[in-house]
């Protein structure tokens, strides 16, 4: 469940007064929440400073690490001795303290450490030095490896009212629902119009983040690849691959949130509701719900929801994309 940061923050308070304050904390949550702020205001308070920012904490004791270079990777490193690295991070944080002797791990984007990084991690991870807060900060934490999860508390935020921005996948989808008020409502060729509309909005991202993922690969090729054996690269290629579709799933999921959230306000609309999901687009969705009855609003959201489930099975995505939005749509 997420919280806003101040209801995180209570809650943290509460634990670390009653002697039950983990040693490792998942950050979760869109990127309008502001991992970061929150994350120097977690050790504002647990530490019992205030610096209010993690590049004053850094010079405090606090070790950071962010993706690093072109790739944007954390790597495990060569030794300790490699700064920005997971190795850095285990020899750092056992020989420095911050304010009142406590030893501060703070990793940003912490998707981005690879395989090899996130095992390596899990060392400290299990068997931090005595005082240790480690954060670990993500949008994606899905990415990591499950024995992390499963070692870790995470906290889940919300983004302050009005923060939410969007991708360029997720305007484009926001522009087609626009027009929707315009389509024939109700035929099979406006339901297989939206569905096209939706699945090339969905193939644009898949190619987008494939072309990403496979540059990233190309530069660690370049820099490894005559130091390595070809089981690593084949071993790379295979987790590059992994990679891809994890977080093309995981924006699929955030499309597929907009979608309910965009019908959601149709149904708010017809409730008269106030609060309204997606305020800035307040003058289409009410013309939808001028246009529908509340009996078909709800049967679409019902039946989104079912192709959003779905979608989290092994189910051919054309064929369930095609079958919905005809039930749905048409």
């Amino acid at each position: 469940m997420p919280f806003k940061a101040d209801h995180a923050l209570s809650l943290l308070t509460r634990a670390r007064d009653n002697g039950r304050l983990g040693h490792a904390y998942l950050i979760t949550g869109p990127k309008e929440a502001k991992h970061e702020e929150f994350a120097a205001r977690v050790l504002d308070l647990m530490v019992g400073t205030q610096f209010r920012t993690l590049e004053a904490w850094e010079g405090q004791g606090a070790i950071v690490l962010r993706p690093q270079s072109k790739s944007r990777r954390i790597t495990i490193g060569d030794d300790g001795d490699d700064p920005g690295t997971i190795r850095f991070l285990e020899k750092m944080i056992r020989r420095t303290a911050a304010p009142n002797g406590w030893k501060l791990g703070i990793i940003v984007d912490a998707e981005r450490m690879n395989v090899q990084a996130q095992n390596a991690f899990l060392k400290t991870l299990e068997e931090p030095p005595p005082n240790t807060l480690l954060l670990l900060l993500t949008t994606q934490p899905e990415q990591l490896l499950p024995t992390i999860q499963s070692r870790v508390i995470e906290i889940g935020l919300m983004p302050p009212a009005g923060a939410r921005s969007f991708t360029d996948h997720e305007y484009k989808l926001l522009v087609v629902l626009e027009k929707l008020a315009a389509r024939a409502a109700g035929t099979l060729s406006g339901a297989l119009g939206l569905k096209a509309d939706f699945e090339a909005i969905l193939e644009e991202l898949h190619e987008d983040l494939k072309k990403r993922h496979e540059a990233d690969f190309e530069r660690e090729t370049e820099h490894y690849g005559k130091t390595t054996d070809g089981t690593w690269l084949k071993q790379r290629e295979d987790q590059v691959e992994a990679q891809i579709e994890a977080e093309y799933i995981q924006q699929r999921s955030a499309m597929m949130d907009l979608l309910l959230s965009w019908f959601g306000d149709v149904a708010r609309q017809q409730a008269g509701a106030e609060n309204l999901d997606l305020p800035k687009f307040q003058a289409a969705t009410a013309a939808l719900a001028d246009k529908w009855d509340s009996g078909e609003v709800a049967k679409r959201i019902r039946i989104l929801r079912q192709l959003e489930s779905h979608l989290h099975t092994n189910v051919n995505e054309g064929l369930a994309l095609e079958v919905s939005f005809i039930q749905a749509f048409a």
